[in-house]
């Protein structure tokens, strides 16, 4: 017996309840991260650049374990990101839908703030902003932190190191992913 006999009609995803702004909301909230990410690590680089010789700072365990954390997650998450292509299920067709019929320059600009804060693109052949962003900000953080740790490797702290040995492998990753979409 069918679950639908017993219950009804399941329902599809486009009746079920959504929540205003749910699109721009995680984008602000990937925003956030990204934000509070490079923070982090650019205190780091700064604390490391500034010890003497041989000596490692003092970093805050707090602070490193919330970077730490910050680093896997965004990390796995633009891994998954690069070389992908968006499907029309994952786009805001509400967003594509007005900047469509924006003919004013307010109903322009309104579309365009909502571009950069939607996580989804208004279309497959659209950015999403959000996510290109925080891949940029990941990608240059990370090399920084590498750069850091490679000059500073005696002021380096052991979480920091093994990091930025983790970050190296997501600019590799990058960088495999650019040279397999230029053949």
């Amino acid at each position: 017996m069918a679950i639908e006999s017993l219950t009804g009609p399941l329902p599809s995803e486009d009746d079920a309840p959504r929540i205003a702004g749910i699109s721009a909301l995680k984008g602000l909230v990937l925003y956030g991260a990204i934000v509070t990410f490079a923070g982090l690590y650019i205190d780091f680089i700064v604390q490391i650049t500034k010890a003497h010789a041989h000596a490692v700072p003092n970093l805050q365990a707090a602070l490193v374990s919330a970077a730490a954390a910050l680093a896997g997650v965004l990390g796995s998450a633009f891994a998954l990101e690069i070389g992908t292509t968006t499907h029309e299920r994952a786009t805001n067709s509400k967003l594509s839908d007005a900047a469509d019929q924006a003919t004013t320059f307010q109903q322009k600009t309104a579309t365009r703030i909502w571009q950069v804060l939607s996580l989804e693109p208004k279309n497959t052949t659209s950015a999403s902003w959000p996510k290109t962003f925080g891949i940029w900000v990941y990608a240059i953080v990370a090399s920084a932190v590498a750069i850091t740790y490679v000059l500073n490797q005696d002021e380096t702290p052991q979480t920091i190191k093994a990091l930025a040995i983790a970050f190296g492998g997501y600019v590799i990753a990058l960088v495999t992913a650019a040279y397999k979409s230029s053949s």
